[in-house]
Protein backbone atom coordinates (compact mmCIF):
# COMPACT_ATOMS: atom_id res chain seq x y z
CA UNK A 1 0.00 0.00 0.00
CA UNK A 2 0.97 3.37 -0.84
CA UNK A 3 1.06 5.61 1.58
CA UNK A 4 1.55 9.72 0.37
CA UNK A 5 2.71 13.02 2.41
CA UNK A 6 0.77 14.94 0.54
CA UNK A 7 -3.28 15.77 0.35
CA UNK A 8 -6.10 18.22 -0.47
CA UNK A 9 -7.21 20.34 1.89
CA UNK A 10 -9.80 23.80 2.06
CA UNK A 11 -9.47 27.14 3.68
CA UNK A 12 -12.65 28.89 3.94
CA UNK A 13 -12.76 32.33 4.15
CA UNK A 14 -14.89 34.88 6.34
CA UNK A 15 -17.35 35.29 3.51
CA UNK A 16 -17.63 31.55 3.12
CA UNK A 17 -15.21 31.23 -0.08
CA UNK A 18 -13.17 28.25 0.01
CA UNK A 19 -10.27 27.44 -1.70
CA UNK A 20 -8.88 24.05 -2.01
CA UNK A 21 -5.07 23.61 -1.55
CA UNK A 22 -2.54 20.52 -2.18
CA UNK A 23 -0.70 20.93 1.09
CA UNK A 24 2.48 18.27 1.75
CA UNK A 25 2.86 16.78 5.33
CA UNK A 26 6.08 18.68 5.93
CA UNK A 27 4.30 21.97 4.47
CA UNK A 28 5.07 24.78 7.38
CA UNK A 29 1.81 26.60 7.97
CA UNK A 30 3.82 29.85 6.31
CA UNK A 31 4.08 28.18 2.75
CA UNK A 32 0.21 27.15 3.12
CA UNK A 33 0.09 31.00 3.91
CA UNK A 34 2.02 31.36 0.54
CA UNK A 35 -0.06 29.25 -1.45
CA UNK A 36 -3.71 31.49 -0.15
CA UNK A 37 -1.61 34.01 -1.51
CA UNK A 38 -1.16 32.76 -4.64
CA UNK A 39 -4.64 31.70 -4.94
CA UNK A 40 -6.25 35.19 -3.20
CA UNK A 41 -3.74 38.00 -3.18
CA UNK A 42 -3.48 38.36 0.35
CA UNK A 43 -0.36 39.04 1.18
CA UNK A 44 0.59 36.19 4.78
CA UNK A 45 0.91 39.06 7.00
CA UNK A 46 -2.14 39.63 6.88
CA UNK A 47 -3.73 36.24 7.57
CA UNK A 48 -4.35 34.08 10.58
CA UNK A 49 -5.50 30.50 10.18
CA UNK A 50 -7.45 28.76 12.14
CA UNK A 51 -7.78 25.07 12.58
CA UNK A 52 -9.38 23.21 15.65
CA UNK A 53 -10.14 26.45 16.98
CA UNK A 54 -6.41 27.85 17.41
CA UNK A 55 -4.63 29.80 15.24
CA UNK A 56 -1.84 27.82 14.05
CA UNK A 57 1.61 28.86 14.19
CA UNK A 58 3.71 30.15 11.30
CA UNK A 59 6.69 27.89 12.02
CA UNK A 60 5.05 24.55 12.79
CA UNK A 61 3.72 22.03 10.24
CA UNK A 62 0.99 20.55 8.68
CA UNK A 63 2.18 17.36 10.30
CA UNK A 64 2.29 19.17 13.69
CA UNK A 65 -1.37 20.05 13.40
CA UNK A 66 -2.48 16.26 12.48
CA UNK A 67 -3.94 17.74 9.14
CA UNK A 68 -5.35 15.37 6.87
CA UNK A 69 -7.21 15.24 3.33
CA UNK A 70 -9.91 17.13 3.96
CA UNK A 71 -9.33 19.40 6.72
CA UNK A 72 -10.94 22.62 6.70
CA UNK A 73 -8.47 25.87 7.85
CA UNK A 74 -10.15 28.93 8.81
CA UNK A 75 -8.88 32.36 7.28
CA UNK A 76 -9.03 35.66 8.90
CA UNK A 77 -7.29 38.86 8.30
CA UNK A 78 -5.02 40.26 11.08
CA UNK A 79 -5.14 43.65 9.35
CA UNK A 80 -2.65 46.34 10.79
CA UNK A 81 -2.69 50.24 11.49
CA UNK A 82 -5.70 52.49 11.96
CA UNK A 83 -5.65 55.20 14.68
CA UNK A 84 -4.38 55.27 17.95
CA UNK A 85 -6.69 55.67 21.07
CA UNK A 86 -4.35 57.82 22.61
CA UNK A 87 -3.45 61.36 22.69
Amino acid sequence: MLTSTSFTSRVRTLTGKEIELDIEADYKVSQIKEKVEEKEGIPPVQQRLIYGGKQMVDDKTAADYALEGGATLHLVLALRGGSSLSQ
